[in-house]
C-alpha cells in the first residue's frame, strides 16, 4: 500500500459562494475538471437551497492526494470565492487564518432581503466583519467586468481567473482556459474565455504576495 504524506502534499480548501443564478455550481464543476486534467484528485461538495429563486447556494471544492470528502471544516479553507458580498459573510467562518477572499463587491439582494425580512447591511460593516477573519480580501465589481467582457452570464469567469491568479489552487492558467474551451460553445467560450483573463489580470495587479 502506498501511503502518502498529507504534510507534504496538504490539500487545497475552496468555499465558493453566492445566490442562484450567479454561476456557482458551474465554477465549481469547471474547477474539478480543471484539476482532474492536470492530474489532481479533487473532490467536490454543495449545498443550495432556492437556487432557482436566488437562495443560497455554496460549494466546496478539494484538492490534493489527501481529499477523501468534499467536506471543508471551519477554519481550513485557503480560498474563499465569494459572488455577492452578504453570502460571502454568512460562510466566512470557512476561512483559515490569513487565508484569502476574492470578493465581487456587487450586491445581488438575497432573498430575504427581498421579501423584507431582513435589512441588508451597509458594505462598509460587511467588509470590517470579513476582515476579523482574514486581511487579505480582494475586493473588486466582478460583475462589471464580465459585462465588459460581453456577458453578466461570465460573472463566474471572472471569478475562476481571480482564483487561478491568486495561485492558492495546483490548477494552471492554460488548463483552466482548456476547461473552459470545452464547456462552453461558439461565442459563449469567446466571452468567458475573456472574461477569465480580465479577473485573472485584476487578480494579478492587486494581489502583492
Amino acid at each position: 500500500m502506498i501511503r502518502i504524506d498529507c504534510n507534504a502534499a496538504p490539500t487545497v480548501n475552496m468555499v465558493l459562494t453566492g445566490v442562484g443564478g450567479q454561476g456557482v455550481l458551474t465554477l465549481a464543476d469547471m474547477m474539478a475538471r480543471a484539476a482532474m486534467f492536470d492530474g489532481h484528485n479533487v473532490r467536490v461538495g454543495e449545498i443550495h437551497g432556492m437556487a432557482q429563486r436566488g437562495g443560497h447556494v455554496t460549494c466546496t471544492v478539494r484538492i490534493g492526494p489527501c481529499a477523501t470528502g468534499p467536506i471543508v471544516d471551519p477554519g481550513t479553507a485557503q480560498l474563499i470565492l465569494g459572488f455577492e458580498p452578504i453570502e460571502t459573510l454568512r460562510e466566512i467562518q470557512f476561512v483559515v487564518p490569513e487565508g484569502l477572499v476574492i470578493l465581487n463587491s456587487h450586491i445581488q439582494m438575497p432573498v430575504a432581503v427581498s421579501m423584507g425580512q431582513i435589512d441588508y447591511p451597509k458594505h462598509e460593516l460587511v467588509l470590517a466583519l470579513i476582515r476579523k477573519f482574514t486581511s487579505k480580501v480582494l475586493e473588486f465589481d466582478a460583475l462589471d467586468v464580465a459585462k465588459t467582457a460581453g456577458g453578466a452570464g461570465s460573472l463566474n469567469m471572472v471569478l475562476f481567473g481571480a482564483a487561478i491568479a491568486s495561485e492558492i489552487t495546483p490548477i494552471s492558467r492554460s488548463t483552466a482556459l482548456r476547461s473552459i474551451h470545452e464547456s462552453f460553445p461558439g461565442k459563449f467560450e469567446e466571452v468567458n474565455a475573456r472574461a477569465f483573463t480580465i479577473g485573472y489580470s485584476i487578480a494579478k495587479d492587486k494581489l502583492s504576495y
